[in-house]
């Protein structure tokens, strides 16, 4: 994790700038892979008439199509 602050938003991004590269520099020191964060949002192109079926499922569901697509995608994973 990768902390820091400032008094200024002009700070702030200088503060923000030095940390990620102390972060970059000390993984190269240890040798491993900067870990990449996941906001958990994505878009995804598909077909407009499966995006209507899948609507469909989710209200039959009673849940909203993102929570939808995550049961969807996690039961899926979870299978792997």
């Amino acid at each position: 994790m990768v902390t820091f602050e400032a008094d200024s938003a002009s700070e702030l991004e200088i503060n923000f700038a030095k940390v990620v590269d102390e972060y970059l520099q000390t993984c190269k020191e240890l040798g491993r892979k900067p870990q990449k964060t996941y906001k958990g949002v994505f878009n995804v192109r598909i077909d407009p008439k499966l995006h209507q079926k899948i609507h469909k499922e989710a209200l039959k569901a009673g849940v909203s199509l993102n929570a939808f697509i995550q049961n969807v995608l996690t039961s899926k994973v979870a299978t792997v």
